[in-house]
């Protein structure tokens, strides 16, 4: 079955409506950019059953460790220029995030990868780009909603669905409507 993440939980009440729905990973943003960035702190009054991701672009490795110590990070998610020295010098496992192109390459040494459009844009890139990829363990992500995510897990087959605004109503606030629709669209 196809493990689901569900990105950019800023508050307690989405945690554990997301938990109750079956999510197997929550996301942290800590991007100062982004409308879903959250404080260490803040991340760590969140409780969850489901592993904790937090999300980072071109972060010092200092501050992932001190963010991922704060957070209880479960997992470490780079969505920026980071290398390999970045990911080896992380003490968590990494999902590297590559944003698909018709030139994209992958190449890290991170445990897991994600198939994006581009972080946070909520566009979908043409699956077909990254089909039969099985190298590593694999997130899809970019545009997925409840309405095209039983058509994602068929045709890229992934090993885990990444979701943020596809379930939101507004950035980082959770329609649980939405979510709940895509959690029967994932089991159906």
């Amino acid at each position: 079955m196809t493990l689901v993440k569900i990105c950019g939980i800023t508050n307690v009440e989405d945690a554990a409506f997301c938990d109750a729905q079956g999510a197997d990973f929550l996301g942290f943003i800590f991007v100062q950019s982004s409308p879903r960035c959250l404080r260490a702190e803040d991340a760590a009054e969140i409780k969850t059953r489901a592993m904790r991701v937090g999300v980072f672009r071109d972060a010092a490795i200092d501050e992932i460790t001190r963010v991922a110590k704060i957070a209880r990070l479960d997992f470490v998610q780079l969505h920026g220029s980071e290398g390999d020295q970045v990911i080896e010098g992380i003490a968590l496992p990494v999902i590297k995030a590559f944003q698909v192109s018709e030139t994209f390459k992958v190449q890290t040494k991170a445990e897991w990868v994600m198939f994006d459009s581009g972080g946070g844009t909520g566009r979908v890139f043409d699956w077909k780009l990254i089909e039969g990829y099985r190298e590593k363990p694999f997130f899809l992500a970019g545009g997925i909603t409840p309405d095209n995510v039983g058509e994602a897990i068929r045709i890229v087959k992934p090993d885990a669905i990444d979701v943020a605004s596809g379930v939101e109503s507004a950035p980082g606030v959770k329609d649980h409507d939405k979510v709940r629709k895509l959690f029967e669209r994932i089991r159906a």
